[in-house]
């Protein structure tokens, strides 16, 4: 084999996982709340003291690295995460891809995140932007990166406890990012004042970006031909406006990739959002018919959340990532206790950061999460159990 990897994760583990997130998705509990964090390579390289930029060397640097980082990950930092013996992989470039296959200027920084440029100065050339060809920048590398890694995996031996593992392509298609977060990586700030002013243009322009990523999509179909269930999107950029300003420019072009990209219908929806989006609640559930609120920004209050969509919508989140990087072990433990005690009755709570886990944050405050999971759930909590 031209990789091998050990992880120290027994099955009954993963097991145990399943059954909690299954149970999530349902609305119900098993014995706790389900406990996942979103940590991203940025938090590994420091680890592993190599380069940020080290990762997008080459296919095999990254495919070699992914498989490090994913063992680091389950055999230090306790969460559901892991449901079954397989690492899953899928080539990794932060959140630039679609703005790169558009047409934005990429920053590389040797220990930073991957970043976009904005390049459309004028409404002339926003007007003028037209679908880029589905190999165009970094799509055409990772559909490239995706076929290569499949091969790597075939030649990857992978044992969990020393149980026969594998290596699980992620399906191959849209990064996520929604219209309206690629648009404002196109043309930066100005396109909240554009709205305003030319809300036409702005119109054809969030319907070109999101054609380009259903024509991506189908593509990406025709290579890895598994049966899609579910969209999940991310709209950072749309929480700093009004609700009826989301609801107009927002909400329709998401609505057609929730409803152009599954292969079954009415499948799950998935949106996550930082920041303050309380005011846009309302159209998340209402108008976008969103199944899951994931790692939603920590400015939103708990109750809040409760509130506006518990029992509605599966919600995961909300620990401010700053205080669970600098924090006490008992100050975040009692935020947990706190999200916990406010969404965990409405069912379909699983408890996380909100949003992103830091690099640096010690893996003591990472356990902390599950050590108040159980106490809640197996030490006179409140929560209603399966």
């Amino acid at each position: 084999m031209r990789f091998e990897i050990n992880i120290d994760y027994p099955l009954e583990k993963m097991e145990a996982s399943r059954k909690r997130m299954e149970s999530w998705l349902k609305f119900k509990y098993i014995d706790r709340v389900p406990v996942a964090f979103c940590v991203v390579p940025r938090y590994f390289t420091p680890i592993f003291k190599i380069p940020y930029k080290e990762i997008f060397k080459d296919v095999e640097t990254q495919y070699y690295w992914l498989l490090q980082f994913a063992k680091y990950n389950m055999e230090n930092i306790p969460s559901d995460a892991f449901c079954s013996p397989a690492i899953s992989i899928l080539p990794y470039f932060d959140n630039v891809v679609d703005a790169d296959a558009m047409g934005a200027q990429i920053v590389w920084p040797e220990n930073e995140t991957l970043h976009a440029i904005p390049y459309i100065k004028t409404i002339e050339q926003m007007e003028a932007f037209e679908i880029p060809p589905v190999n165009s920048g970094l799509w055409g590398r990772t559909i490239e990166w995706w076929l290569k890694m499949k091969d790597f995996a075939a030649q990857t031996r992978v044992t969990f406890a020393g149980h026969e593992g594998h290596i699980e392509m992620g399906l191959l298609g849209i990064s996520g990012i929604g219209p309206h977060m690629i648009a404002i990586d196109l043309v930066g700030t100005d396109f909240y004042w554009w709205i305003l002013e030319y809300p036409q243009a702005c119109h054809r322009f969030l319907n070109k970006i999101t054609q380009a990523l259903i024509k991506f999509d189908k593509h990406c179909r025709t290579i890895d031909k598994r049966q899609r269930t579910d969209v999940s999107l991310a709209e950072d950029s749309s929480q700093i406006m009004s609700a009826q300003q989301f609801v107009e420019f927002t909400v329709p072009y998401d609505r057609m990739l929730y409803e152009s990209l599954p292969d079954i219908p009415n499948t799950r929806r998935g949106m996550h959002m930082c920041g303050k989006s309380q005011h846009l609640h309302k159209a998340l559930v209402e108008e976008l018919k969103i199944d899951a609120f994931n790692v939603f920004g920590y400015l939103v209050p708990p109750a809040v959340a409760a509130e506006n969509m518990g029992g509605k919508v599966a919600l995961f989140g909300n620990i401010n990532p700053m205080l669970i990087h600098k924090g006490s072990k008992e100050q975040i433990k009692q935020a947990c206790w706190e999200a916990i005690d406010v969404m965990g009755p409405y069912g379909g709570f699983m408890l996380g950061d909100g949003a992103n886990v830091c690099p640096g944050t010690p893996l003591e405050n990472l356990a902390a999460f599950v050590e108040t999971a159980e106490e809640y759930g197996l030490g006179g909590g409140k929560l209603p159990h399966d």
